[in-house]
């Protein structure tokens, strides 16, 4: 009797979905996912019961990705020839199964739409620009630890929402009694965080320091 013909490996469902996620992660990166899609269809990774139900969520992308990916790149080529002469006016950061911190020096956009799911993710402005006015910061937290450290003389207007959640600020939102207004950077912090903990602290010392020393109250 001849031998059966070998059945290639079936990757399991949790492998899968994993690679699933990174999938739509780099799809997201490259602009072919809005936010809001991105969330919709990580949704449907968690509830896809088979791995031909998780190959569905991506059909679609990956017939435009090489037109879209070919575009990109010719725009990143004819920026180059132009010099930037501000920050970007909005900006994202994506934390899925990972950690991201963003320290030391850097330009913080306008607005910064943030999706952490299952991650560590830390954002220091202590050192960064930031511009006068409101800066708008919009955190999606899911399954996270989100942590912002904001210099003592800069205010944050907390309006997050906490779904099984811990949402915590120690920066003040108001300038204090009688005094005229700093005129100084605000920070303006929406969005949700589901079954995470995102935290506002302020740290008072200005010498950079690692990120597990212990922040100032």
């Amino acid at each position: 009797m001849a031998d059966a013909t070998p059945v290639p490996p079936v990757p399991s469902l949790a492998r899968a979905r994993e690679q699933k996620i990174s999938e739509l992660s780099q799809h997201f990166a490259n602009d072919d996912l809005s936010l809001d899609e991105l969330e919709r269809r990580i949704e449907r990774v968690y509830r896809a019961g088979n791995v031909l139900e998780l190959d569905e969520i991506t059909a679609d992308l990956r017939s435009t990705s090489q037109a879209a990916s070919a575009q990109v790149q010719a725009g990143r080529a004819s920026s180059r020839s132009i010099a930037p002469i501000s920050g970007p006016a909005q900006s994202r950061m994506l934390a899925i199964m990972g950690e991201t911190k963003r320290v030391g020096r850097w330009q913080v956009p306008r607005q910064l739409d943030i999706l952490a799911i299952m991650s560590d993710t830390v954002l220091d402005l202590t050192q960064a620009a930031v511009g006068p006015g409101i800066t708008d910061i919009h955190v999606r937290a899911v399954w996270t630890a989100c942590k912002i450290v904001v210099p003592p003389e800069m205010r944050v207007i907390n309006e997050m929402h906490a779904i099984m959640a811990s949402v915590t600020s120690k920066a003040h939102e108001m300038d204090p009694p009688g005094s005229q207004g700093s005129g100084g950077p605000v920070i303006r912090l929406t969005g949700t965080a589901l079954m995470a903990e995102v935290k506002v602290v302020v740290r008072k010392r200005e010498r950079a320091r690692d990120d597990d020393d212990e922040d100032d109250d």
